[in-house]
């Protein structure tokens, strides 16, 4: 099995994980559960915006990584 680094949305509350597994990931907050993004691309991210390579850094070094959720002007 190979590994890589995956993108996973938590359903309800919107945060998002970076991990090499769902199981690095902390527990989904108030019954939430966390979905993988199949369609999440290392490489189009890095392309996307160049400060992703911080994020990609701490996921290889801590295994995973939170993100806030993203706030949207309404």
């Amino acid at each position: 099995m190979v590994h890589r680094v995956r993108k996973f949305l938590e359903v309800g509350s919107g945060r998002i994980g970076y991990a090499m597994t769902d199981a690095a990931l902390s527990e989904a907050s108030n019954g939430a559960t966390w979905n993988a993004d199949p369609s999440f691309s290392v490489a189009d991210a890095l392309l996307a915006d160049p400060e992703f390579a911080s994020v990609l850094k701490v996921v290889l070094r801590d295994g995973h990584v939170m993100v806030p959720a993203i706030k949207t002007e309404k």
